[in-house]
């Protein structure tokens, strides 16, 4: 009986430590890895801010796992940990080349605007190696610059940069206070408009209530109005009604607002729960189904001190001078003084054709089930075939915002 139990343990390790590095086999890990590490860095957030946010929780972890490609010992183990890294590196260069993919193509989403800025800077006192170079530069998830930290233009050197690289899309990346005793200096730059498959008709939005979790009016939002067919669920284990708004011509990205009866810092915390497959499961079973659409137009613009957040995660040594262990970037010791991620999304009528005439608001809600987001609701820009969600964010606090406005001047939210 003895060597049966040894041979039928052997059976079942046998699968799991032999699973072939294809990408065949990614698909689900990448897709658990990412949305464990998003829902964590979510509650964080909300946590520090209990406002409007947007962040790409992939773009981020793009540039960790780049990070970790020269690094070691407890370094290495705490970003493998909390970033949800695969231990072999075969993996992990799948899942990036994964991560990559989804990013260019959302960089062709047409009538969409897609800018991404993400780089690592090294101070030139340090001599990096060729190595981690050459192993960055194969993965094309970020950009590793080296400058000089002790320029008096470095600020301006590096907001220059970020701008070109974002078409003007995010200005003012970075102040002389985050440059200042810095040797490595990680920057992300997002910013993201959608055209819908389906457009708002502009002359149907109006100026709407928005409420708090309670009830109560706290502000006015400009709220669109559409009624199409779109997918629909209520979820019981989030609490949550769940809409799908499809970017595009529908067959790639999405954007799912999730609309609670509970609070949501309740609902990130029950996010652990469910999974985008399984979001999209039930939209299998339920079908679509025409909805009056009510959603305010919005943009948010965070920027959010990433730093602070990981190391509460249990990423610390990386931002440690002393602990901090990257022998595969350079013989001098270094650390991360900081991680910065500034992102941008606008939420208006605008999609791929023209609006078309709608029935009245009143004639719909005779008819249809109905989606009004006139309280505080969790929101994901997904792509519908990996079921990966590339940003994330909350709208809590109501703004008029107006047609057009997509300078970031005017924003909605800074995190810092």
């Amino acid at each position: 009986m003895f060597i049966y139990g040894i041979i039928f343990s052997l059976l079942i390790l046998i699968p799991f430590n032999s699973a072939s590095c294809d990408n065949g086999t990614i698909k689900d890990l990448f897709e658990i890895s990412i949305y464990k590490y998003t829902y964590k860095l979510m509650r964080k957030i909300y946590q520090d801010s209990q406002s409007n946010f947007v962040v790409s929780p992939l773009s981020s972890w793009m540039l960790l796992s780049a990070l970790s490609l020269g690094a070691s010992n407890n370094t290495l183990q705490e970003m493998t940990k909390e970033a949800k890294l695969h231990p072999d590196n075969c993996f992990n260069n799948l899942y990036l080349q994964y991560a990559l993919k989804l990013m260019k193509e959302l960089s062709t989403l047409t009538a969409s605007t897609f800018e991404r800025s993400s780089t690592i800077f090294f101070d030139k006192s340090l001599p990096i190696k060729e190595y981690f170079l050459r192993n960055v530069s194969k993965t094309g998830v970020c950009n590793v610059r080296e400058i000089s930290f002790l320029d008096d233009k470095v600020t301006e050197t590096i907001n220059e940069l970020v701008e070109s690289d974002t078409n003007d899309a995010i200005e003012e990346m970075v102040t002389s206070v985050n440059v200042t005793g810095v040797l490595a200096l990680m920057l992300d730059a997002l910013y993201f408009t959608g055209a819908w498959k389906i457009p708002f008709p502009f002359e149907d939005t109006t100026t709407d209530t928005f409420y708090n979790k309670r009830g109560e009016p706290i502000g006015d939002v400009s709220m669109m109005y559409l009624c199409d067919k779109y997918n629909f669920t209520w979820i019981k284990k989030i609490q949550s009604h769940v809409l799908e708004l499809p970017y595009g011509n529908g067959r790639t990205f999405s954007m799912l607002i999730f609309l609670p009866k509970i609070s949501i810092k309740r609902l990130i915390s029950l996010l652990p729960t469910i999974t985008i497959s399984y979001i999209f499961k039930l939209f299998k079973v339920y079908k679509p189904d025409f909805i009056t659409v009510q959603i305010p137009r919005f943009k948010i613009f965070s920027s959010i001190n990433l730093k602070k957040h990981l190391i509460s995660m249990g990423i610390k040594d990386v931002f440690d001078y002393q602990q901090a262990s990257f022998p595969d970037i350079s013989e001098q010791q270094l650390f991360v003084s900081n991680f910065i991620q500034k992102a941008s999304i606008v939420v208006d009528e605008d999609g791929e054709v023209e609006a078309i005439p709608q029935m009245t608001l009143l004639q719909s809600r005779m008819f249809f089930e109905q989606f009004t987001a006139n309280k505080p609701f969790m929101f994901m820009v997904v792509d519908r075939n990996s079921h990966i969600p590339i940003f994330t964010g909350v709208y809590t606090e109501p703004s008029i915002c107006s047609r057009g406005e997509n300078s970031i001047d005017d924003v909605d939210d800074y995190v810092d």
